[in-house]
Parts: structure tokens; sequence; C-alpha cells
């Protein structure tokens, strides 16, 4: 009865832990280059970017119009960016926040930009 009652505890755990990986739901929806900055007038901490690449292995997307708020994290390698680093030509990996529209290109919400090094 214990052996049961430990084997069952373990496989109840195991995914439980595991599951509570910040990073295992964080998706690449896109990695592309900025080809267009849209800056909202009104409200300087809202903006939008259309991101073109290649759908990849890794990737769900190859166009996308991302909108970037104050709740988005930025990244150049393992440091914090801004939205100041975000401009035309750079390469970036985008994780979205929630559902996309599935229009063409997909608009979403980015959770988190990445900017590549070149």
């Amino acid at each position: 009865m214990k052996k049961t009652l430990s084997l069952l505890l373990i496989l109840f755990l195991v995914p439980a832990i595991t599951g509570c990986n910040k990073d295992s739901n964080e998706n690449i929806g896109i990695r592309g280059q900025i080809r267009e900055v849209c800056i909202n007038e009104e409200d300087s901490l809202v903006s939008t970017f259309l991101i073109e690449g290649e759908i990849e292995d890794d990737t769900t997307y190859d166009s996308a119009s991302v909108t970037v708020n104050n709740d988005t994290e930025i990244y150049k390698g393992e440091e914090k960016a801004t939205i100041e680093d975000l401009e035309e030509g750079i390469t970036v990996e985008v994780v979205f926040e929630g559902a996309v529209a599935e229009s063409y290109p997909v608009q979403g919400t980015a959770k988190k930009i990445k900017i590549l090094e070149d």
C-alpha cells in the first residue's frame, strides 16, 4: 500500500514540478527583421512593429504585427533593453502573450522580445 501511494505521489508531483518551468511555454512566435516601426503618438509606451522572417522549426509565423507595451520584456543577449533599442533592420525573436489574431500578418502583443546579435 505504501509503495503504491508513493508511486502515485511521484507520478503526480513530477509533472507538477516540471510544468512550473517558466520557459517551457515560451515558444518563439516569430524570428525576423523589424521592417516598420509605428509609435502611438497619444501613448508613447505602446508601439507596433512589423516583423518579417521565415517559418523555422522553432517558430510559427513569417510575418507579424507586434504590439509592445509596458509589460513587454526586452533583452539584448542576457541584458535588459528598452523599446528605444528596437529599430528597423535589427533581427529579433518574439514570444507572444496569449492568443494572436489569425490575420495576415498575425497580430499580437509581445510578452518577450530578444534582440539577436548579427
